[in-house]
């Protein structure tokens, strides 16, 4: 079992990392995991301040759902997916991924260092690229540091390529790109 077996690449691989919650319900986040080579089993993720850390940092198990579902990006962007979302919670399992896997973690400064350890391919799918889908998670990278920072001028550069995405999306994408990006737009505002 390695990697390449889930679909990662070399570089960084947009994901829905799923985290237990102190209460035991599970917060969903968009995370990028780094992939120096899909050969192995072990990868990182630059992690800041948020509750995918802090859970990490209490019980180191991190579950990753491949999936290419941008309401789903959008939606566990800027909050967590409700039940509705998954059809498993143990594992946590979201409608429409096409694999999921787990991985042991251990922080080390801002890093994630993560072990795969086990997981299983639901769907072997293809699915070509979509200049929609992409268009919305650099957009949801650049929604999300908006909401962070607090610097007019950052704010400002910020916005204006979230807009450019946003004209990427309506030329490119479907109807659930076209959806994702309302969900980042009424976030923002």
């Amino acid at each position: 079992m390695r990697l390449r077996d889930f679909g990662f690449t070399e570089g960084i691989n947009e994901i829905i990392a799923i985290t237990q919650n102190k209460d035991g319900s599970w917060n969903t986040a968009p995370i990028g995991i780094i992939v120096e080579s899909s050969d192995t089993t072990t990868a990182r993720a630059k992690l800041y301040r948020n509750r995918t850390r802090v859970n990490l940092e209490r019980n180191g198990i991190l579950f990753a759902n491949i999936i290419d579902d941008p309401i789903v990006f959008a939606i566990s962007s800027f909050g967590n997916l409700t039940e509705g979302f998954f059809t498993s919670l143990n594992p946590p399992i979201i409608k429409g991924s096409m694999a999921w896997c787990r991985f042991r973690a251990e922080m080390k400064g801002g890093n994630a260092i993560l072990e795969l350890t086990d997981g299983r391919i639901i769907e072997g799918r293809v699915r070509s690229v979509n200049r929609g889908f992409n268009a919305v998670i650099e957009a949801l990278v650049h929604a999300t540091r908006y909401l962070a920072i607090k610097d007019a001028e950052k704010r400002k550069e910020l916005l204006e390529k979230i807009h450019y995405y946003k004209e990427i999306a309506e030329k490119c994408g479907s109807e659930r790109e076209k959806k994702a990006f309302e969900i980042i737009m009424e976030k923002i505002s």
